[in-house]
């Protein structure tokens, strides 16, 4: 997967381009539906599939005071849509002249930044152009006006109810991370560089790595079943390793007040301090407690480790 920072950089593209567009936060089950649409149409027509996707999110332009936390840092979701096999990324930044641009004239700003454009895809409830006052009926009247293509997708449901980036939001803030699990489809991830700690974990036989992670939207504080994966988009072969997170502020020492997510691994660690590194929290085994010694907290990490290895064995 090739990522980008503007669509004209996709203007020498010399395929029919196919691009999905969204914010795709989360990349949720919903938003696979859409890319896998896309993907399928541009191998039909020998083409390449793209996301179109912006950063920040619009709400940093629009309330800057208020915006709109995300589930996924940037980091995440291009680790997420790499896995998703796309040919092309689009990281479009979210600015006045993205903002300004008159709803009828948005195609035709697509369009002209790349020519090849066959196909749009988007899910049916999108909004685009100043103001966001247009709606997929006008999308379709000024995608046909410029001989393209677009395929509007249906919502998904998941326990009767849709699948959207703002269900998941309201999951995560209410701690429910397996349900937060189900709706995304794929592994909730952290992506960050290892940075050194206190050692406090090797002095009790458990020695972590640290991540260097501040996610918008926090997972709940506890202990989880992890993979970790060297942090690559490339293709090339990349060093993984199963193991034990706990992700809080360590309350039996008292170390801290902003969380931290610290990493035990199944194996000697691959990686060293300032290497990035993508950690899958696979599985939440119990939430973060205080302890009264730390021969109690060694206890309570043996029980960890093993539910952990059940965890992760029953999802390989």
């Amino acid at each position: 997967m090739v990522v980008v920072h503007q669509l004209a950089e996709l203007a020498e593209c010399k395929h029919p381009l196919h691009i999905a567009i969204g914010m795709f936060d989360g990349v949720h089950i919903g938003h696979q539906a859409v890319i896998e649409t896309c993907q399928k149409s541009a191998r039909n027509t020998k083409g390449k599939a793209a996301v179109l996707t912006f950063w920040p999110h619009p709400s940093h332009f629009f309330k800057p005071e208020d915006p709109v936390p995300q589930i996924m840092t940037l980091k995440s979701k291009l680790w997420t849509l790499w896995h998703r096999g796309l040919d092309y990324t689009i990281v479009h930044p979210f600015n006045e002249s993205i903002a300004s641009i008159e709803a009828e004239d948005f195609v035709k700003y697509l369009k002209e930044s790349v020519p090849t454009l066959h196909t749009l895809y988007v899910g049916e409830n999108f909004r685009f152009g100043k103001g966001r006052s247009g709606d997929i009926n006008l999308l379709g009247k000024i995608s046909n006006d410029q001989g393209i293509d677009l395929v509007s997708m249906q919502p998904c449901n998941y326990n009767a109810e849709r699948i959207s980036s703002t269900r998941i939001r309201d999951l995560l803030k209410e701690g429910r991370f397996n349900d937060t699990r189900q709706l995304l489809g794929h592994p909730y991830t952290a992506i960050g560089e290892i940075e050194s700690g206190r050692g406090v974990g090797r002095t009790i036989g458990y020695p972590t790595l640290n991540l260097d992670w501040s996610p918008q939207l926090r997972p709940p504080y506890g202990v989880y079943a992890v993979r970790v994966f060297s942090y690559q988009l490339d293709g090339s072969d990349s060093k993984t390793l199963k193991g034990v997170a706990n992700y809080g502020i360590r309350p039996t020492y008292k170390l801290s007040d902003d969380p931290v997510l610290e990493v035990h691994m199944f194996g000697d660690p691959l990686w060293d301090s300032g290497e990035r590194v993508a950690v899958e929290l696979i599985e939440f085994i119990r939430p973060e407690k205080a302890f009264k010694s730390p021969q109690a907290l060694i206890r309570q990490i043996d029980r960890d480790v093993e539910s952990a290895k059940k965890a992760l064995k029953s999802r390989s």
